[in-house]
């Protein structure tokens, strides 16, 4: 491993858990250093503890393919949006949506109350988006056709109405299981957008935190809740924690646009370099989930460093980090620790790609 800055080596120490990463981390300042061994240019070999493309054992690799990720967007249009809010908050989400960075993102949007998901509490007619599923790219509208539909579906939308937020929830959860039906090996993810206490339909908390948990816990599916000015914080920090985040996000009054902007970056952000697939075929050949290894590449560097494996997600620590398999006998899916996943998104330019024919190299 050749010409890596002192901050670059401690986080790849921290990010692959490899004791020799740390023992040169430790050996001298911003100087270049290098592992032992005679790896060479295209990666460690199996004395330096990880692996490479020269490996005498390496049949094949390929880039990492990130999961797809299908968002559904649920967005209060009740009529206490009305005003500045409404305003700010549509072109938050409409630069959002503009953002090259979104590209690859996958999003389906739709209003509540409207159209039969209103006071009627009617759950499937808040499963059916006012804008269908589509994905993003990095182009701009008319070209990305997707985009200038979600632009358009703002066009004439006056708020109105009450806050049917149960309905809501509990149809965009119905749409997330239907699309993982389809497609198992998916991610899919509500965010609920409101700025008020739930007023028609289901508004006991419990009852909220039960349909994110059990969406979570029962599907893997993550409810995210962005609270407006107005909103139910601790309600909104319920569902979020019960969906499987941390907490709700909540916007002030004095910025909307460029907060709630931030608040759906944070989000789609938490995605990038956390769950990648694993084929079932590479060049004609089954995968051995045995002899599967991820090698990492800094932005800047030439040579990648072997990540790591660990057991399951318990079995990661911020020390180790690593990554582990959905089903280690027939895997679809590599998720990285959250440790490792933050070093990742911190490292945007990096590259990862999966190694075959070699055995894996644990954390």
């Amino acid at each position: 491993m050749r010409n890596l800055s002192r901050a670059m080596c401690l986080m790849l120490a921290g990010l692959c858990g490899l004791a020799l990463l740390l023992e040169a981390c430790s050996a001298g300042g911003d100087d270049p250093i290098r592992g032992g061994g005679d790896g060479g240019d295209d990666g460690f070999n199996a004395g330096e503890g990880g692996v490479g493309h020269d490996s005498p054992c390496a049949t094949a690799s390929d880039e990492a393919k990130l999961v797809p990720v299908n968002i559904y967007i649920l967005f209060d249009k009740s009529g206490s949006m009305i005003g500045p809010k409404w305003t700010q908050s549509t072109a938050a989400l409409q630069a959002f949506f503009m953002d090259p960075a979104s590209g690859g993102l996958r999003v389906a949007l739709r209003f509540f109350p409207d159209t039969g998901c209103d006071g009627d509490c009617n759950a499937a007619a808040c499963a059916q988006p006012k804008v269908a599923l589509g994905e993003l790219t990095n182009l701009s509208a008319p070209t990305d056709a997707h985009e200038q539909a979600l632009i358009d579906s703002f066009i004439d939308v006056v708020p109105q109405g009450g806050t049917p937020l149960s309905a809501a929830l509990d149809g965009g959860i119905a749409w997330a299981r239907d699309l993982l039906d389809a497609s198992p090996t998916e991610k899919a993810v509500v965010v609920l957008v409101t700025d008020g206490d739930p007023s028609d339909c289901q508004t006991s908390q419990s009852y909220f935190e039960s349909v994110a948990s059990s969406a979570y816990l029962d599907h893997d599916i993550v409810t995210f809740a962005i609270g407006l000015e107005g909103s139910n914080e601790a309600l909104m920090d319920a569902i979020a924690q019960a969906g499987g985040t941390n907490g709700g996000y909540f916007i002030g009054s004095s910025d909307v646009q460029t907060e709630l902007v931030e608040a759906l970056n944070a989000i789609r952000d938490s995605f990038i370099a956390c769950e990648y697939e694993v084929p079932v075929m590479v060049d004609g050949d089954a995968v051995d989930p045995t002899k599967v290894n991820v090698l990492y590449t800094p932005q800047g560097a030439s040579e990648p460093v072997t990540i790591g494996q660990v057991a399951n997600a318990g079995a990661c620590t911020d020390a180790i980090g690593g990554w582990y398999y959905d089903n280690p006998s027939a895997p679809t899916m590599i998720t990285f620790c959250e440790a490792t996943c933050a070093a990742l998104q911190a490292d945007l330019g990096g590259q990862l790609e999966l190694l075959f024919g070699c055995a894996t190299i644990p954390a």
